[in-house]
Protein backbone atom coordinates (compact mmCIF):
# COMPACT_ATOMS: atom_id res chain seq x y z
CA UNK A 1 0.00 0.00 0.00
CA UNK A 2 1.32 3.43 -0.92
CA UNK A 3 2.10 5.94 1.83
CA UNK A 4 0.23 9.13 1.15
CA UNK A 5 2.03 12.38 1.77
CA UNK A 6 1.19 15.68 0.18
CA UNK A 7 3.63 18.54 -0.06
CA UNK A 8 1.63 21.58 -0.91
CA UNK A 9 4.21 24.31 -1.28
CA UNK A 10 5.18 23.71 -4.88
CA UNK A 11 1.83 22.27 -5.90
CA UNK A 12 -0.47 24.94 -4.52
CA UNK A 13 1.69 27.99 -5.13
CA UNK A 14 2.42 26.97 -8.73
CA UNK A 15 -1.23 26.30 -9.46
CA UNK A 16 -2.53 29.37 -7.65
CA UNK A 17 -4.86 31.49 -9.70
CA UNK A 18 -6.26 34.67 -8.20
CA UNK A 19 -10.04 34.37 -8.43
CA UNK A 20 -10.86 37.74 -6.98
CA UNK A 21 -13.48 36.59 -4.48
CA UNK A 22 -13.34 36.51 -0.71
CA UNK A 23 -13.46 32.72 -0.29
CA UNK A 24 -10.48 32.20 -2.54
CA UNK A 25 -8.61 34.97 -0.75
CA UNK A 26 -9.39 33.33 2.60
CA UNK A 27 -8.32 29.91 1.34
CA UNK A 28 -5.04 31.24 0.01
CA UNK A 29 -4.34 33.07 3.24
CA UNK A 30 -5.08 29.97 5.31
CA UNK A 31 -2.77 27.85 3.13
CA UNK A 32 0.04 30.33 3.63
CA UNK A 33 -0.66 30.38 7.36
CA UNK A 34 -0.55 26.58 7.61
CA UNK A 35 2.71 26.47 5.69
CA UNK A 36 4.28 29.15 7.82
CA UNK A 37 3.31 27.38 11.07
CA UNK A 38 4.25 23.89 9.81
CA UNK A 39 7.52 23.78 11.79
CA UNK A 40 7.19 26.48 14.41
CA UNK A 41 3.66 25.74 15.63
CA UNK A 42 2.37 22.38 14.31
CA UNK A 43 -0.77 22.57 16.45
CA UNK A 44 -1.76 25.85 14.84
CA UNK A 45 -0.87 24.45 11.44
CA UNK A 46 -3.10 21.42 12.07
CA UNK A 47 -6.05 23.56 13.10
CA UNK A 48 -5.57 25.71 10.00
CA UNK A 49 -5.66 22.63 7.74
CA UNK A 50 -8.82 21.55 9.51
CA UNK A 51 -10.40 24.97 8.84
CA UNK A 52 -9.41 24.66 5.20
CA UNK A 53 -11.18 21.31 5.02
CA UNK A 54 -14.32 22.72 6.65
CA UNK A 55 -14.21 25.66 4.23
CA UNK A 56 -13.66 23.62 1.02
CA UNK A 57 -14.50 19.98 1.84
CA UNK A 58 -11.23 19.10 0.08
CA UNK A 59 -9.92 15.81 1.55
CA UNK A 60 -6.33 16.78 0.90
CA UNK A 61 -6.61 19.37 3.66
CA UNK A 62 -8.00 16.75 5.99
CA UNK A 63 -5.04 14.47 5.27
CA UNK A 64 -2.67 17.34 6.03
CA UNK A 65 -4.54 17.98 9.27
CA UNK A 66 -3.86 14.44 10.47
CA UNK A 67 -0.20 14.56 9.41
CA UNK A 68 0.32 17.81 11.27
CA UNK A 69 -1.44 16.37 14.31
CA UNK A 70 1.22 13.68 14.60
CA UNK A 71 3.77 16.32 15.55
CA UNK A 72 2.12 17.02 18.91
CA UNK A 73 -0.36 14.18 19.55
CA UNK A 74 0.05 10.48 20.32
CA UNK A 75 -0.31 8.39 17.16
CA UNK A 76 -3.02 6.22 18.75
CA UNK A 77 -5.16 9.32 19.41
CA UNK A 78 -4.74 10.41 15.78
CA UNK A 79 -5.73 6.92 14.61
CA UNK A 80 -8.79 6.98 16.85
CA UNK A 81 -9.95 10.32 15.46
CA UNK A 82 -9.27 9.22 11.90
CA UNK A 83 -11.38 6.08 12.41
CA UNK A 84 -14.26 8.24 13.59
CA UNK A 85 -13.97 10.34 10.45
CA UNK A 86 -13.86 7.20 8.28
CA UNK A 87 -17.00 5.83 9.93
CA UNK A 88 -18.82 8.84 8.49
CA UNK A 89 -16.84 9.50 5.33
CA UNK A 90 -15.42 6.67 3.20
CA UNK A 91 -12.30 7.76 1.36
CA UNK A 92 -9.47 5.83 -0.30
CA UNK A 93 -6.99 8.53 0.63
CA UNK A 94 -8.02 8.42 4.26
CA UNK A 95 -7.92 4.60 4.27
CA UNK A 96 -4.39 4.75 2.94
CA UNK A 97 -3.51 7.27 5.60
CA UNK A 98 -4.96 5.05 8.30
CA UNK A 99 -3.03 2.08 6.96
CA UNK A 100 0.16 4.12 6.99
CA UNK A 101 -0.44 5.16 10.59
CA UNK A 102 -1.12 1.58 11.68
CA UNK A 103 2.07 0.52 9.94
CA UNK A 104 4.06 3.27 11.66
CA UNK A 105 2.58 2.18 14.97
CA UNK A 106 3.52 -1.45 14.30
CA UNK A 107 -0.10 -2.58 14.31
CA UNK A 108 -0.20 -5.37 11.71
CA UNK A 109 -3.80 -6.29 12.49
CA UNK A 110 -4.83 -2.69 11.94
CA UNK A 111 -3.15 -2.55 8.53
CA UNK A 112 -4.84 -5.81 7.53
CA UNK A 113 -8.21 -4.49 8.66
CA UNK A 114 -7.76 -1.32 6.61
CA UNK A 115 -6.82 -3.18 3.44
CA UNK A 116 -9.63 -5.70 3.87
CA UNK A 117 -12.11 -2.83 4.29
CA UNK A 118 -11.02 -1.19 1.05
CA UNK A 119 -13.57 -2.19 -1.56
CA UNK A 120 -11.33 -1.33 -4.54
CA UNK A 121 -8.08 -2.95 -3.46
CA UNK A 122 -5.29 -2.49 -6.01
CA UNK A 123 -2.64 -5.07 -6.85
CA UNK A 124 -0.02 -3.61 -4.55
CA UNK A 125 -2.49 -3.68 -1.66
CA UNK A 126 -3.15 -7.35 -2.35
CA UNK A 127 0.55 -8.12 -2.23
CA UNK A 128 0.89 -6.25 1.04
CA UNK A 129 -2.09 -8.09 2.46
CA UNK A 130 -0.59 -11.47 1.52
CA UNK A 131 2.70 -10.48 3.10
CA UNK A 132 1.03 -9.27 6.29
CA UNK A 133 -0.98 -12.48 6.70
CA UNK A 134 2.26 -14.42 6.31
CA UNK A 135 3.90 -12.17 8.89
CA UNK A 136 1.04 -12.90 11.26
CA UNK A 137 1.42 -16.63 10.68
CA UNK A 138 -1.85 -17.05 8.79
CA UNK A 139 -0.20 -18.88 5.88
CA UNK A 140 -3.42 -20.26 4.43
CA UNK A 141 -4.87 -16.79 3.85
CA UNK A 142 -1.55 -15.57 2.55
CA UNK A 143 -1.30 -18.51 0.15
CA UNK A 144 -4.86 -17.96 -1.07
CA UNK A 145 -4.13 -14.34 -1.95
CA UNK A 146 -0.83 -15.19 -3.67
CA UNK A 147 -2.60 -17.88 -5.72
CA UNK A 148 -5.22 -15.36 -6.86
CA UNK A 149 -2.51 -12.90 -7.78
CA UNK A 150 -0.60 -15.55 -9.73
CA UNK A 151 -3.72 -16.59 -11.59
CA UNK A 152 -4.31 -12.95 -12.52
CA UNK A 153 -0.76 -11.74 -13.21
CA UNK A 154 1.13 -14.95 -13.95
CA UNK A 155 4.44 -13.33 -13.02
CA UNK A 156 7.44 -14.24 -10.87
CA UNK A 157 6.48 -11.93 -8.00
CA UNK A 158 3.20 -13.72 -7.36
CA UNK A 159 4.64 -17.18 -8.08
CA UNK A 160 7.46 -16.53 -5.63
CA UNK A 161 4.85 -15.70 -2.99
CA UNK A 162 3.05 -18.99 -3.59
CA UNK A 163 6.30 -20.97 -3.51
CA UNK A 164 7.59 -19.29 -0.37
CA UNK A 165 4.41 -20.12 1.54
CA UNK A 166 4.33 -23.71 0.27
CA UNK A 167 7.96 -24.13 1.32
CA UNK A 168 7.15 -22.62 4.71
CA UNK A 169 4.37 -25.20 5.05
CA UNK A 170 6.89 -27.96 4.23
CA UNK A 171 5.17 -28.69 0.92
CA UNK A 172 8.46 -28.70 -0.94
CA UNK A 173 7.42 -31.14 -3.68
CA UNK A 174 4.34 -29.09 -4.53
CA UNK A 175 6.45 -25.93 -4.61
CA UNK A 176 9.12 -27.61 -6.74
CA UNK A 177 6.59 -29.06 -9.21
CA UNK A 178 4.81 -25.73 -9.56
CA UNK A 179 8.06 -23.87 -10.23
CA UNK A 180 9.29 -26.48 -12.71
CA UNK A 181 6.02 -26.23 -14.62
CA UNK A 182 6.33 -22.44 -14.75
CA UNK A 183 9.96 -22.64 -15.87
CA UNK A 184 8.90 -24.77 -18.81
CA UNK A 185 6.32 -22.22 -19.94
CA UNK A 186 7.17 -18.75 -18.71
CA UNK A 187 10.03 -16.35 -19.18
CA UNK A 188 11.25 -16.13 -15.61
CA UNK A 189 14.15 -14.13 -14.15
CA UNK A 190 17.44 -15.63 -13.04
CA UNK A 191 16.24 -15.74 -9.43
CA UNK A 192 13.57 -18.30 -10.34
CA UNK A 193 16.16 -20.72 -11.71
CA UNK A 194 18.33 -20.21 -8.66
CA UNK A 195 15.38 -20.98 -6.39
CA UNK A 196 14.61 -24.15 -8.35
CA UNK A 197 18.25 -25.22 -8.14
CA UNK A 198 17.82 -25.14 -4.36
CA UNK A 199 15.03 -27.71 -4.60
CA UNK A 200 17.07 -30.17 -6.64
CA UNK A 201 18.68 -33.38 -5.55
CA UNK A 202 21.56 -33.24 -8.01
CA UNK A 203 21.93 -37.00 -8.29
CA UNK A 204 18.24 -37.92 -8.51
CA UNK A 205 17.26 -34.94 -10.66
CA UNK A 206 20.40 -34.74 -12.78
CA UNK A 207 18.60 -34.06 -16.08
CA UNK A 208 16.61 -31.18 -14.60
CA UNK A 209 19.73 -29.91 -12.88
CA UNK A 210 21.61 -29.85 -16.18
CA UNK A 211 18.76 -27.90 -17.77
CA UNK A 212 18.72 -25.37 -14.93
CA UNK A 213 22.48 -24.85 -14.77
CA UNK A 214 22.63 -24.40 -18.53
CA UNK A 215 20.01 -21.68 -18.25
CA UNK A 216 21.78 -20.05 -15.35
CA UNK A 217 25.08 -20.00 -17.20
CA UNK A 218 23.37 -18.61 -20.29
CA UNK A 219 21.78 -15.84 -18.21
CA UNK A 220 24.72 -14.95 -15.95
CA UNK A 221 27.91 -16.24 -17.63
CA UNK A 222 29.00 -17.21 -14.12
CA UNK A 223 31.54 -20.03 -14.43
CA UNK A 224 30.42 -21.68 -11.20
CA UNK A 225 27.52 -23.12 -13.21
CA UNK A 226 29.95 -24.67 -15.69
CA UNK A 227 31.61 -26.38 -12.74
CA UNK A 228 28.23 -27.76 -11.66
CA UNK A 229 27.55 -29.00 -15.20
CA UNK A 230 30.94 -30.72 -15.38
CA UNK A 231 30.21 -32.57 -12.14
CA UNK A 232 26.81 -33.67 -13.42
CA UNK A 233 28.12 -34.85 -16.80
CA UNK A 234 30.89 -36.80 -15.07
CA UNK A 235 28.34 -38.34 -12.68
CA UNK A 236 26.18 -39.39 -15.63
CA UNK A 237 29.23 -40.43 -17.68
CA UNK A 238 27.87 -38.24 -20.43
CA UNK A 239 31.21 -37.52 -22.03
CA UNK A 240 29.81 -36.36 -25.36
CA UNK A 241 27.94 -33.43 -23.82
CA UNK A 242 30.81 -32.76 -21.44
CA UNK A 243 33.20 -32.41 -24.36
CA UNK A 244 30.78 -30.09 -26.16
CA UNK A 245 30.53 -27.91 -23.04
CA UNK A 246 34.30 -27.73 -22.62
CA UNK A 247 34.82 -26.98 -26.31
CA UNK A 248 32.32 -24.11 -26.12
CA UNK A 249 33.55 -22.59 -22.86
CA UNK A 250 37.21 -23.69 -22.56
CA UNK A 251 36.57 -23.73 -18.82
CA UNK A 252 39.00 -26.61 -18.23
CA UNK A 253 41.22 -27.44 -21.20
CA UNK A 254 43.26 -29.89 -19.12
CA UNK A 255 40.11 -31.97 -18.57
CA UNK A 256 39.20 -31.59 -22.24
CA UNK A 257 42.70 -32.83 -23.10
CA UNK A 258 42.24 -35.95 -20.95
CA UNK A 259 38.87 -36.63 -22.56
CA UNK A 260 40.35 -36.31 -26.04
CA UNK A 261 43.15 -38.70 -25.07
CA UNK A 262 40.69 -41.23 -23.64
CA UNK A 263 38.83 -41.17 -26.97
CA UNK A 264 42.07 -41.33 -28.95
CA UNK A 265 41.34 -37.96 -30.55
CA UNK A 266 45.03 -37.13 -30.40
CA UNK A 267 45.05 -34.41 -33.05
CA UNK A 268 42.43 -32.42 -31.13
CA UNK A 269 44.37 -33.03 -27.93
CA UNK A 270 47.62 -31.87 -29.55
CA UNK A 271 46.05 -28.54 -30.54
CA UNK A 272 45.39 -27.73 -26.87
CA UNK A 273 48.94 -28.22 -25.68
CA UNK A 274 50.51 -24.85 -26.55
CA UNK A 275 47.67 -23.02 -24.82
CA UNK A 276 47.89 -25.26 -21.75
CA UNK A 277 51.63 -24.65 -21.40
CA UNK A 278 51.29 -20.91 -22.03
CA UNK A 279 48.65 -20.63 -19.32
CA UNK A 280 50.36 -22.77 -16.67
CA UNK A 281 54.08 -22.93 -17.60
CA UNK A 282 53.89 -26.55 -16.45
CA UNK A 283 56.55 -28.62 -18.29
CA UNK A 284 54.12 -31.53 -18.22
CA UNK A 285 52.49 -30.10 -21.32
CA UNK A 286 55.78 -30.08 -23.22
CA UNK A 287 56.20 -33.73 -22.25
CA UNK A 288 52.68 -34.45 -23.50
CA UNK A 289 53.53 -32.65 -26.73
CA UNK A 290 56.57 -34.91 -27.13
CA UNK A 291 54.35 -37.98 -26.70
CA UNK A 292 51.70 -36.80 -29.16
CA UNK A 293 54.34 -35.77 -31.68
CA UNK A 294 55.31 -39.41 -31.83
CA UNK A 295 51.76 -40.81 -31.54
CA UNK A 296 50.37 -38.71 -34.39
CA UNK A 297 53.26 -39.66 -36.69
CA UNK A 298 52.84 -43.31 -35.67
CA UNK A 299 49.13 -43.21 -36.51
CA UNK A 300 50.12 -42.24 -40.07
CA UNK A 301 53.03 -44.74 -40.18
CA UNK A 302 55.39 -41.84 -40.70
CA UNK A 303 57.80 -42.06 -37.79
CA UNK A 304 61.27 -41.15 -39.04
CA UNK A 305 64.43 -39.61 -37.66
CA UNK A 306 62.96 -36.11 -37.95
CA UNK A 307 59.98 -37.12 -35.81
CA UNK A 308 62.25 -38.86 -33.29
CA UNK A 309 64.54 -35.84 -33.12
CA UNK A 310 61.59 -33.47 -32.57
CA UNK A 311 60.19 -35.77 -29.89
CA UNK A 312 63.61 -36.02 -28.25
CA UNK A 313 64.11 -32.25 -28.24
CA UNK A 314 60.72 -31.74 -26.61
CA UNK A 315 61.41 -34.33 -23.91
CA UNK A 316 64.85 -32.88 -23.21
CA UNK A 317 63.34 -29.41 -22.88
CA UNK A 318 60.58 -30.68 -20.57
CA UNK A 319 63.04 -32.50 -18.28
CA UNK A 320 65.32 -29.47 -18.22
CA UNK A 321 62.36 -27.34 -17.09
CA UNK A 322 61.65 -29.75 -14.24
CA UNK A 323 59.38 -32.48 -15.60
CA UNK A 324 59.63 -35.68 -13.57
CA UNK A 325 57.74 -38.94 -13.62
CA UNK A 326 58.32 -42.62 -14.29
CA UNK A 327 55.78 -42.70 -17.09
CA UNK A 328 57.58 -39.95 -19.02
CA UNK A 329 61.01 -41.48 -18.41
CA UNK A 330 59.83 -44.88 -19.62
CA UNK A 331 57.94 -43.56 -22.65
CA UNK A 332 60.91 -41.56 -23.81
CA UNK A 333 63.44 -44.30 -23.09
CA UNK A 334 61.44 -47.13 -24.65
CA UNK A 335 60.78 -45.14 -27.84
CA UNK A 336 64.49 -44.40 -28.25
CA UNK A 337 65.27 -48.10 -27.64
CA UNK A 338 62.58 -49.48 -29.92
CA UNK A 339 63.76 -47.36 -32.84
CA UNK A 340 67.47 -47.92 -32.11
CA UNK A 341 67.79 -44.17 -31.72
CA UNK A 342 70.30 -43.28 -29.01
CA UNK A 343 70.05 -46.66 -27.25
CA UNK A 344 72.23 -45.80 -24.27
CA UNK A 345 70.28 -42.62 -23.60
CA UNK A 346 67.07 -44.62 -23.82
CA UNK A 347 68.32 -47.18 -21.28
CA UNK A 348 69.35 -44.44 -18.85
CA UNK A 349 65.84 -42.95 -18.87
CA UNK A 350 64.24 -46.39 -18.48
CA UNK A 351 66.49 -47.01 -15.46
CA UNK A 352 65.11 -43.81 -13.92
CA UNK A 353 61.60 -45.19 -14.34
CA UNK A 354 62.56 -48.54 -12.79
CA UNK A 355 64.21 -46.74 -9.86
CA UNK A 356 60.85 -45.12 -9.12
CA UNK A 357 58.78 -48.29 -9.59
CA UNK A 358 60.84 -51.47 -9.64
CA UNK A 359 57.83 -53.79 -9.87
CA UNK A 360 56.25 -52.28 -12.96
CA UNK A 361 56.45 -54.93 -15.69
CA UNK A 362 56.24 -52.31 -18.44
CA UNK A 363 59.29 -50.49 -17.14
CA UNK A 364 61.16 -53.78 -16.62
CA UNK A 365 60.22 -54.86 -20.13
CA UNK A 366 61.65 -51.62 -21.54
CA UNK A 367 64.90 -52.18 -19.65
CA UNK A 368 65.18 -55.83 -20.74
CA UNK A 369 64.43 -54.82 -24.32
CA UNK A 370 67.13 -52.14 -24.17
CA UNK A 371 69.73 -54.64 -22.97
CA UNK A 372 68.62 -57.03 -25.70
CA UNK A 373 69.07 -54.34 -28.33
CA UNK A 374 72.59 -53.67 -27.05
CA UNK A 375 73.35 -57.40 -27.17
CA UNK A 376 73.65 -57.64 -23.37
CA UNK A 377 71.69 -60.87 -23.18
CA UNK A 378 72.70 -61.83 -19.61
CA UNK A 379 71.37 -58.54 -18.24
CA UNK A 380 68.28 -58.83 -20.44
CA UNK A 381 67.51 -62.37 -19.21
CA UNK A 382 67.97 -61.35 -15.55
CA UNK A 383 65.46 -58.51 -15.91
CA UNK A 384 63.05 -60.80 -17.82
CA UNK A 385 63.31 -63.35 -14.98
CA UNK A 386 62.47 -60.63 -12.46
CA UNK A 387 59.43 -59.77 -14.57
CA UNK A 388 58.17 -63.34 -14.63
CA UNK A 389 58.45 -63.57 -10.85
CA UNK A 390 55.93 -60.74 -10.51
CA UNK A 391 53.09 -62.85 -11.91
CA UNK A 392 51.44 -64.03 -15.09
CA UNK A 393 52.10 -61.78 -18.07
CA UNK A 394 49.35 -61.42 -20.66
CA UNK A 395 50.62 -58.55 -22.82
CA UNK A 396 51.53 -59.92 -26.24
CA UNK A 397 54.30 -57.39 -26.89
CA UNK A 398 56.04 -58.27 -23.63
CA UNK A 399 55.66 -62.00 -24.24
CA UNK A 400 57.18 -61.53 -27.69
CA UNK A 401 60.13 -59.65 -26.16
CA UNK A 402 60.66 -62.38 -23.56
CA UNK A 403 60.65 -65.04 -26.26
CA UNK A 404 63.35 -63.20 -28.20
CA UNK A 405 65.38 -62.53 -25.07
CA UNK A 406 65.30 -66.23 -24.13
CA UNK A 407 66.94 -67.05 -27.45
CA UNK A 408 69.45 -64.21 -27.13
CA UNK A 409 73.17 -64.89 -27.03
CA UNK A 410 75.74 -62.42 -25.78
CA UNK A 411 77.76 -60.77 -28.46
Amino acid sequence: MKTVKYIFVALLLSSFVYAGNKQNQNEDALIMKALVYANSNPKEAAQTWKKLFELTNNEKYLVEYFYSSLAYRDIKDVIKELKVVLSKKKSKELYELLGGLYSKDGNTDGVIEVIEDMSDKDIESMYELAYLYSLKGDDNKSLSIYRKLYKKEHNWKSLKGVISILYKQKKEKEASDLLWKAIQKDKLPTEAYMVYAGFLNLTKDSNKAIYIFKKLYSKTKDKKYIKQLISLYLYKKDYNDLIKLLEQTHYDDSLLYELYISRKEIVKAYKLLDGLYKESKNPKWIGEKAILTYEIASSYNSVDKKVLKRMSNLFDKAFKLGLKGAMYYNYYGYTLIDYDYELNKGIEYVKKAVAIDSKNIFYLDSLAWGYYKLGKCTEAKKVATDMLKLGQIKEEDILEHIKKIENCKDK
